[in-house]
């Protein structure tokens, strides 16, 4: 009897070890299998497409400006641009942005175009951006923003007739609106009558003109000679945002150059 369970107890062991050597033969499961990866585009237009398809591209720079300038010039009895508008202003600026060699930053008179960034009471208008910033700049020199109400700047039209322009001959066509796309800078070149450029008083002052500073100065004088209280305006709610404060203003120097002085100045570095 102890001889047979010694038997079955050996065969249990062999059995035993047999199953073991199965398992550790056993293939491996598979392992999961990657996930599949992106599509790549075959072809450069295929990728163009997705992306326009994502990112729709404004029909007119005035969608996305961001700034505004403008340059007032004339021209000659010939037609060519006689004189150009340009302003001087006192700036703190890097040394070697001027060519010097010492370092860190100096004063230093610049030559510029009036210019500005848009604010919300433009309405996305460029005009408007380019008019209230000269005002602001310039104190309206010379009266000239009141050409940028009806200039066209479509690029259509006359543009170097013979003949002097003055305010009788001077049509408001033939100017020419450019986009700097860099800087999102829409620049307005606007032709004024060759006669304005002998104007050198300046119509406003701090960004509001003299016109109407005087018109509200003479209404409470007359309503302080006359016994009555000007009436009280109301109270008006200060926005938030920059976009409706006026910034610097009247810090501008503005000064007529003749063209080929400007072209030579340029050509000079």
């Amino acid at each position: 009897m102890g001889k047979k369970k010694d038997k079955l107890a050996k065969a249990a062991a062999t059995e035993a070890s047999k199953g073991t050597e199965q398992k550790r033969k056993a293939p491996a499961p598979p392992a999961p299998a990657a996930p599949a990866a992106p599509a790549v585009p075959t072809s450069v237009e295929a990728s163009s497409d997705a992306v326009s398809a994502q990112v729709e591209v404004p029909d007119r720079a005035e969608d996305v400006y961001s700034a505004a300038a403008v340059i007032f010039f004339t021209r000659d009895e010939a037609g060519a641009v006689s004189k150009i508008l340009v302003a001087v202003e006192e700036r703190k600026v890097k040394a070697d942005f001027v060519g010097l060699t010492q370092k860190g930053k100096v004063l230093q008179k610049m030559l510029l175009f009036p210019m500005g960034r848009r604010e919300k009471k433009d309405k996305n208008d460029t005009v408007e951006t380019a008019k209230r910033e000269y005002i602001e700049e310039t104190g309206d020199y010379g009266g000239l923003s009141r050409y940028l109400d009806f200039a066209d700047f479509s690029g259509e039209g006359a543009s170097g007739e013979e003949g002097l322009r003055d305010d009788s001959t001077w049509s408001g066509t033939g100017n020419m609106a450019v986009f700097f796309a860099p800087a999102s800078l829409i620049a307005l070149f606007c032709e004024v009558p060759a006669t304005a450029a002998a104007d050198r008083v300046r119509y406003a002052a701090e960004g509001t003109p003299t016109a109407v500073t005087a018109a509200a100065a003479a209404a409470a004088a007359a309503a302080a000679a006359s016994g009555e209280e000007p009436a009280k305006k109301k109270a008006r709610q200060t926005k938030p945002s920059p976009s409706y404060r006026v910034g610097k203003t009247d810090h501008l120097d503005p000064t007529w150059i003749e063209a080929r002085e400007l072209k030579e100045l340029l050509s000079s570095g």
